[in-house]
């Protein structure tokens, strides 16, 4: 316990140091210390000093690190987008049954990730007003993006687990080197999800997945949501076809899977009643061993 403790405060140690040095790096954004800090991120433009833009203003370092942050521009429809999912979380936490879903899709190039960010930092100031300020051991959003192998739910958890600073630190590049796959941490996941009040999760880039590969996570976004009452909000390019077909397929892997356990039992059954009916039945006939296997035959089953 002493150990795992130690080696979170180093890590914390370093991202606090990343943040400082580099603090326009997208990878903080993908764990709690660095998601708070551009929450509470406080960008003030710099003072003009001339009538208009002109060549100083061009190499002004504070005007170009302003800049940098690419501060939304308030607009009717940028509002609006804000003030509905955040009412969403809202209604979402209000609710036992009938949790929706959101989607931001559009072209590439066109902001979607600014806006994911933008709405999930409203969302938690918003959730954060309403309860008095930030409180401890509370994380009101997740941002996670999509990992760089989609095809296991594992891979989908792990990057949950890294936000969260559950995943294990390694101790070397040795390590690093000797690891092959992640293990399976959903049930930590679940557990700090829940005890942290987690309100929203941000899922972003779903268009590198394919729609096979949603349809394997798909289910557990849905425990999520109906179970813990977490709001999900998906961004990609073509997020909202790429959801549609997942559904969809994962739908039908539930029911072939159905079919396929409502035929296996009913082979069992037969199975069972063959048997049953081959040592009820006495006389030489039933009883050899060339009748049990062309009987065993015909139902599909091997006699034993």
């Amino acid at each position: 316990m002493k150990a795992s403790v130690e080696l979170r405060d180093k890590r914390e140690a370093r991202l606090r140091q990343q943040l400082k040095d580099t603090p326009m790096r997208p990878l903080p954004l993908f764990q709690v210390t660095g998601w708070n800090h551009f929450v509470d991120e406080e960008v003030a433009p710099p003072a003009r000093t001339d009538g208009g833009p002109g060549p100083e203003r061009r190499t002004d370092e504070r005007a170009i690190a302003y800049h940098r942050h690419l501060r939304m521009v308030p607009t009717d429809a940028m509002s609006h987008l804000q003030e509905t999912v955040v009412q969403a979380v809202h209604l979402n936490s209000g609710r036992r049954a009938g949790l929706m879903d959101h989607v931001i899709d559009g072209p590439a190039g066109t902001g979607k990730t600014c806006l994911l960010r933008a709405v999930g930092r409203a969302a938690q100031q918003e959730i954060e007003a309403g309860t008095g300020g930030r409180q401890q051991n509370t994380i009101p959003v997740v941002h996670i993006t999509t990992p760089v192998d989609p095809e296991p739910k594992v891979n989908w958890v792990w990057e949950i687990a890294s936000y969260l600073g559950l995943n294990p630190e390694p101790k070397s590049l040795a390590e690093v080197l000797e690891m092959r796959r992640h293990p399976d941490l959903t049930l930590p996941v679940n557990y700090v999800l829940e005890s942290a009040q987690t309100r929203l999760l941000l899922i972003d880039d779903i268009d590198r997945a394919t729609v096979q590969q949603l349809a394997t996570v798909l289910p557990h976004f849905d425990y999520l949501r109906n179970k813990l009452g977490i709001s999900l909000l998906f961004c990609g390019t073509g997020a909202s076809h790429l959801l549609h077909q997942a559904r969809a397929l994962a739908g039908d892997w539930t029911r072939v899977g159905q079919e396929d356990r409502a035929r296996l039992e009913q082979q069992g059954q037969m199975c069972i009643r063959s048997r049953s009916w081959i040592r009820r039945g006495g006389g030489r006939g039933c009883g050899s061993s060339r009748f049990r296997r062309r009987r065993a035959g015909r139902t599909g089953c091997t006699s034993t």
